[in-house]
C-alpha cells in the first residue's frame, strides 16, 4: 500500500472523494434553497434580457444590489452553455468546492507535507455544511476558494517570487466580487500578519502595491460603471445593514456557540493544530503558519460586531481550521496508519462509484418539491395565454420563477384581504393563481365560484380566473 502515499495518488484520491460527495445526484431537479433560487432567477433574467450591469431581480422586482455580480454572471454563462437547469445553477459552487479541495491539499503540502494537505482536504469536505452549500447556487464556496488562493499566493510571494503578489491581488478581487465584505478577508489577514511581525517594508514593495491595485481596482471600476445608483444600496445592505439593522440583535457570542455546536467533532483537532502551528512558527521561524491562526480567528471576531449573524457568514474560516486539523492529524498518526486510512477511503470510493453506476436510485430533494413537479405543467398552461397575471399566494416566488421556463414576472401576495381585492379588481382579465388548497377554500365563496381548478399536486393548486378561460393542461407523469 506504500504507493498510495505518492503525491499524485493522494491528490487523486482526495479529489475522487470530493467529487463523489459534491456531484452525486446533483443532476436531479430540485434541491435549491430559497436564496439559491433567487440568485438563479436573477442569472436567468440577465441571460433572457442580455443585461449584465444593473442586474434585475424578478423576485423583488427591482435592482439586484445584495451582492457583487460575479456568481450571477458565471451562473448565467453556464445557463447559456448548458441550458437553465438545477445542475447548471449549482455548477459554479460545485466546481469551486472541488477546486478548493485541491487548493487546500497544495496549501497543506506547501506548509508541511502531502499528508497534511490530504487530511486537511478530507476534514474540509466533512465539515458541517460544506457539501450541502456546495450543492447550492450560492457565493460561500466561491469566496472561500478565492480567499484560500489569495493567502496561498501571499505565502508563495514570501517563499518564491514577489510576483505572486499579483495573483494575491487578483484572487482578492475575485473574492470581493464573489461575496462582498467576506472577500476583504485576505487584505485584513495579511495586514494583521505583517503588523504583528513588524514587516512594514512589505507594504511598500512595488509588486505588493500592484497587488493592492489589482484587488481594489475592479471594485472602483464597478462603482464608476454603476454611476452611484447601485453601489449606494449595496453599501447600505452589505455594511450598514449588517452592523446597524434594528431587525437583528443576535448576541455577540453567537459564533462561539455555533462553532462549538456545529464543529465539535473537528474542533479539538483544529485547536491542537493551532498550538502546533504557533509552536513550530516560533521554533523554526516558519512564520507563515501564523496566517492560519489569524485566518481562523478573524472571521468570527469580525462578524461578531454585526447585529445580523448567520453561521455560513464565517464559512471561509473552515478552510483554515481544516489546515490546522491536517497539521494535527499528520502529527498524531503514524505513517502506517495514514496509509491504511487512505487505502480505506480508496475502497469506499470504489464501492460508492459502483453503487452510483449500478443501483437504480432516484434521490429527490423535498425542498420546493411541489413547485419542481408542477412547473412543466404551468409552462404548458402559460403558453396558451398571451396576456395574464400570475399570482403567487403565500408561496415562494423565487422557486417558481426559477423552475418555470415561461414565467418572468409574478405578483406575490401574502394576505387574504389583498388577494381577494386583486381578484375582484377585474373579473374578466386572465389570471393564474398558485395557492395551497386550504387557502383557496378560505376565500369568499363568490370568488371561488368564479375560479376553475386547472390541476393540483399534493396540497398545491393552480387556479384559473375567470373559469371560462379556454385552456387545457395535462400534468406530466414524470
Amino acid at each position: 500500500m506504500a504507493e498510495i502515499a505518492k503525491k499524485d495518488n493522494l491528490l487523486i484520491l482526495l479529489l475522487g472523494m470530493a467529487a463523489i460527495l459534491i456531484f452525486s445526484y446533483s443532476w436531479v431537479p430540485g434541491g435549491l434553497d430559497t436564496d439559491s433560487c433567487n440568485y438563479a432567477a436573477v442569472a436567468k433574467e440577465a441571460l433572457r434580457t442580455n443585461s449584465w450591469l444593473g442586474l434585475y431581480d424578478p423576485v423583488y422586482q427591482g435592482v439586484f444590489y445584495y451582492h457583487f455580480p460575479l456568481c450571477i454572471w458565471i451562473t448565467g454563462f453556464f445557463f447559456k452553455i448548458l441550458g437553465v437547469s438545477t445542475f447548471a445553477a449549482k455548477l459554479f459552487s460545485m466546481l469551486s468546492a472541488l477546486a478548493l479541495t485541491a487548493a487546500i491539499f497544495y496549501f497543506g503540502k506547501l506548509l508541511k507535507n502531502q499528508w497534511t494537505g490530504f487530511f486537511a482536504g478530507a476534514v474540509f469536505m466533512l465539515t458541517n455544511h460544506i457539501v450541502r452549500l456546495s450543492r447550492q447556487c450560492r457565493m460561500d464556496l466561491p469566496v472561500t476558494l478565492f480567499i484560500t488562493l489569495a493567502i496561498l499566493s501571499f505565502i508563495l510571494a514570501q517563499r518564491r517570487s514577489k510576483k505572486y503578489y499579483l495573483l494575491f491581488g487578483l484572487s482578492t478581487s475575485l473574492a470581493i466580487f464573489s461575496k462582498d465584505i467576506s472577500g476583504l478577508a485576505p487584505l485584513a489577514i495579511v495586514f494583521v500578519y505583517l503588523v504583528l511581525l513588524g514587516r512594514f517594508k512589505e507594504f511598500f514593495r512595488p509588486f505588493f502595491i500592484l497587488g493592492l491595485l489589482l484587488a481594489i481596482g475592479p471594485v472602483l471600476l464597478w462603482i464608476w460603471l454603476d454611476k452611484n445608483t447601485l453601489f449606494s444600496r449595496w453599501w447600505g445592505w452589505n455594511f450598514l445593514h449588517l452592523m446597524k439593522s434594528p431587525g437583528f440583535n443576535v448576541p455577540w457570542h453567537y459564533y462561539i456557540t455555533a462553532i462549538i455546536n456545529k464543529y465539535f467533532y473537528f474542533l479539538p483537532l483544529a485547536v491542537y493544530g493551532g498550538y502546533l502551528a504557533v509552536k513550530e512558527a516560533k521554533r523554526n521561524k516558519d512564520h507563515e503558519l501564523y496566517l492560519l491562526v489569524i485566518w481562523a480567528l478573524i472571521f468570527p471576531a469580525a462578524f461578531s460586531f454585526g447585529r445580523q449573524k448567520l453561521h455560513y457568514f464565517i464559512l471561509p474560516m473552515y478552510a483554515a481550521t481544516a489546515l490546522l486539523a491536517g497539521i494535527a492529524l499528520d502529527h498524531l498518526l503514524k505513517e502506517g496508519l495514514k496509509t491504511k486510512i487512505a487505502a480505506g477511503i480508496k475502497f469506499i470510493l470504489i464501492a460508492a462509484s459502483l453503487a452510483l453506476l449500478c443501483l437504480p436510485l432516484n434521490i429527490r430533494s423535498k425542498r420546493f418539491a411541489e413547485t419542481v413537479r408542477m412547473s412543466p405543467a404551468i409552462d404548458l398552461l402559460l403558453r396558451q395565454l398571451p396576456e395574464y397575471d400570475f399570482i403567487v399566494y403565500r408561496q415562494d416566488s423565487a422557486a417558481i420563477l426559477f423552475y418555470s421556463q415561461e414565467l418572468t414576472r409574478v405578483k406575490h401576495i401574502d394576505t387574504r384581504e389583498r388577494l381577494e381585492e386583486s381578484l375582484k379588481a377585474d373579473l374578466l382579465k386572465p389570471r393564474i393563481l398558485y395557492i395551497r388548497e386550504e387557502d383557496f377554500f378560505e376565500l369568499e365563496p363568490s370568488l371561488t365560484r368564479q375560479c376553475r381548478v386547472i390541476f393540483k399536486y399534493r396540497d398545491r393548486m393552480i387556479i384559473a380566473l375567470p373559469k371560462e378561460l379556454n385552456i387545457t393542461v395535462i400534468l406530466p407523469d414524470n
